[in-house]
């Protein structure tokens, strides 16, 4: 049991000094991490939905043009102008300096070529993520002259919100937990091992040992 908490305790010590060290490089590098998905979630957009007319990335926020109308309030009255939402790629992307800070606590053999491997997937993640980000500042912040431009019906912004929701609150911070199980089974072995260790014979002895310790009592 003290093995498997100080190996436990061990690796998220290691996790926390890893985060503490890779979120400030990995947050001054952001405009350079945002360009994968965003080219991807570009691309998407473009095959997808003829009212695409391009997409840039600012920074660290991804900008699609669109030709979506979207009626505004002007110094001279109101004025139509195409939207262009945005997407903030640091809400999206921290999960790739968890997974290098879990494959390095953990040692895991390997651990630069399986932090790659999961960097490229989180890039796709992050990609379906923007895509989402995009479609709900169109249909839900935008508002009713979007939805009304794009034909959106009711189901499909419940849909669209939805989406956003899973990809941004759920699959941002889990995807990197479930790479790292997969990529560093001999760990989570090893936790089980420890556990497994811990007979009923032991608990049976530390149950006796705490009944003589209070009999004197008694």
């Amino acid at each position: 049991m003290d093995r498997r908490a100080t190996l436990i305790g061990r690796f998220l010590l290691l996790s926390v000094l890893g985060l503490i060290v890779l979120i400030p490089l990995w947050y001054m590098a952001a405009p350079l991490f945002a360009r994968p998905p965003t080219w991807l979630a570009g691309k998407a957009m473009e095959a997808l939905f003829p009212w695409v007319k391009g997409f840039d990335l600012k920074a660290a926020t991804s900008i699609l043009y669109t030709s979506v109308q979207v009626r505004m309030r002007g110094p001279s009255g109101d004025v139509f102008v195409e939207a262009t939402p945005s997407a903030p790629y640091p809400i999206l992307g921290y999960g790739v300096a968890l997974i290098w800070a879990m494959l390095i606590a953990s040692r895991t053999p390997r651990w630069w070529l399986k932090g790659l491997a999961a960097t490229a997937i989180l890039f796709v993640s992050q990609a379906i993520g923007i895509c989402f980000v995009w479609l709900k500042n169109l249909v839900v912040s935008i508002g009713p002259a979007a939805i009304d431009y794009l034909g959106v019906s009711r189901f499909q912004a419940n849909a669209i919100l939805y989406g956003h929701q899973f990809s941004v609150l759920m699959m941002t911070p889990m995807l990197p937990i479930l790479l790292w199980l997969l990529f560093n089974k001999r760990f989570v072995a090893a936790l089980w091992l420890e556990a497994a260790l811990e007979g009923p014979g032991e608990k049976k002895a530390s149950a006796q040992h705490d009944v003589a310790v209070k009999e004197p009592q008694a």
